[in-house]
């Protein structure tokens, strides 16, 4: 039967409440179809790739557009069509994760025509080989911080250096329940998803990481997965950042990740909710991954939800009449994410939401008021049960102040790392010194920044310090 962990939990992170504007329990509704859609050809994982249409081509929903020949040194995944209609053109633009990719970019002539996947008879009975080929040409291998291993080479490990299949099905980010809700609307997708992407990997074991908030969720596994000793099924403790593929693997198994490693480096997998369920359309129901979860959130829209978007929908067509004030825009991530000014920033594959945050407003005595819809880490301010949602600005409580040696970034750091001497020393240039105390061991989180009374731009520094290294090296 399966195996059942205990309660796990790392040192550090942050339990974050309920913020104003979380689509809390929104069940998932289909976004409008784009009438225009911008598709990188840079996706997920995978490296960039050339396309395979031309301008004026007419290209049908899941049509690839664009691949690459298998090269284990630039591992890649095809990108498809995601509407039907007329590539007007293909040109370079900004990538929403930083640099600059090719786009294509296609009119939609409003038939939604598609072109499906030849499906097995019964997938159960394929070779590993035959799968991997099936979610390779469906773009469902881009998925994940190191993709999946297939023998097309998408990813840097191949199928036969995995050992452990890790299923991340605990979402602490901030904002992010649209996964959460594909989880509990479809299942069953998601199970059987589990089962193909053990078989791609030639039957490995199966590691399932859950929130103990989900106990329903949980019943319903133990149930499902009960006479397969494959597979073992862990209650997390819901505290930001346990999703992070690092912090996941070393919860659940006792693994460290190497600095600037990949899971597949320590023969993991880690896949989520979105890619399970995408792995089952994909082979049984032969659809390409064109399509994921987003939530629209943030204290800034009028009407949260959760929506099923196509990939490369301008995160315009989101926030179209949905925008109750002036708001920043997020892309991903509130947290380790970066504003976004374009509204033309499309949707990918990666993408979990789209986030407005209301714009500070000035507070003539700011400390005056008790503070019970905040959200504090220290425990500055009281939280009272009629108090639902946390209050989310883009308030940064003034300029940045010198550290005061707190300590907090080292307390919620999930490394253990002292993410406040990695900030000083990236900043000053100090980059030996920097790489001394693991500068690369850093996953990004946002933690330190968050917490800091200072309100010192650790991430940024951090990130600067990184990029300065990789530039000297290459």
């Amino acid at each position: 039967m399966a195996v059942l962990g205990s309660l796990k939990t790392f040192k550090g992170g942050h339990y974050f409440g309920l913020f104003e504007g979380t689509p809390r329990g929104k069940r998932l509704q289909a976004a409008p179809l784009p009438q225009r859609v911008l598709i990188p050809m840079r996706q997920g994982f995978s490296a960039e790739v050339a396309p395979v249409v031309k301008e004026g081509e007419r290209v049908k929903t899941g049509q690839i557009i664009g691949r690459n020949e298998p090269d284990p040194k630039k591992p890649s995944t095809p990108v498809h069509a995601s509407i039907s209609g007329t590539v007007t053109k293909l040109e370079k633009r900004p990538h929403p994760l930083g640099g600059e990719t090719l786009y294509a970019i296609i009119e939609s002539d409003g038939k939604d025509e598609w072109v499906t996947l030849d499906r097995p008879a019964n997938y159960e009975k394929l070779p590993p080989e035959e799968l991997g080929k099936i979610l390779y040409e469906a773009g469902v291998t881009s998925g994940g911080q190191a993709g999946f291993p297939t023998i097309y080479h998408s990813a840097y490990a191949t199928p036969e250096k995995i050992r452990y299949l890790i299923i991340n099905a605990v979402e602490t980010e901030p904002f992010c329940e649209a996964t959460d809700q594909l989880m509990y609307e479809e299942f069953d997708k998601f199970v059987n998803g589990i089962k193909i992407l053990r078989q791609a990997l030639g039957n490995v074991q199966v590691h399932i990481g859950l929130g103990y908030n989900k106990p329903r969720i949980y019943e319903e596994l133990i149930e499902r997965f009960e006479y397969y000793d494959w597979c073992t099924i862990h209650q997390l403790r819901p505290k930001y950042p346990q999703g992070d593929d690092a912090v996941l693997i070393r919860t659940l198994l006792g693994l460290l990740l190497p600095q600037r490693g990949y899971a597949t480096d320590v023969g993991c997998v880690v896949q989520d909710v979105q890619q399970c369920v995408a792995a089952y359309e994909a082979v049984v129901e032969g659809k390409p991954f064109v399509e994921r979860v987003v939530s629209v959130a943030g204290s800034a829209i009028k009407e949260p939800g959760n929506y099923r978007v196509r990939v490369g929908t301008p995160i315009a067509n989101l926030l179209e009449k949905n925008l109750k004030c002036n708001g920043r825009i997020v892309v991903g991530s509130v947290m380790r994410g970066q504003a976004q000014g374009d509204l033309e920033v499309p949707i990918t594959r990666e993408t979990p939401a789209v986030i407005a945050l209301r714009e500070a407003q000035y507070e003539l005595f700011p400390v005056a008021g008790p503070g019970f819809d905040r959200d504090s880490f220290t425990g500055a301010y009281l939280s009272l049960p009629w108090v639902k949602y946390k209050r989310a600005t883009t308030s940064l409580n003034g300029n940045p102040r010198p550290c005061v040696k707190c300590g907090y970034c080292v307390d919620v750091c999930p490394q253990n790392l002292v993410p406040a001497l990695l900030g000083e020393y990236s900043a000053n240039g100090l980059l030996s010194e920097a790489q001394s105390i693991d500068l690369f061991a850093c996953i990004e989180c946002g933690l330190c920044a968050y917490v800091c009374p200072s309100k010192i731009p650790l991430l940024e520094q951090i990130r600067e310090g990184k990029r300065k290294i990789l530039q000297e090296t290459t």
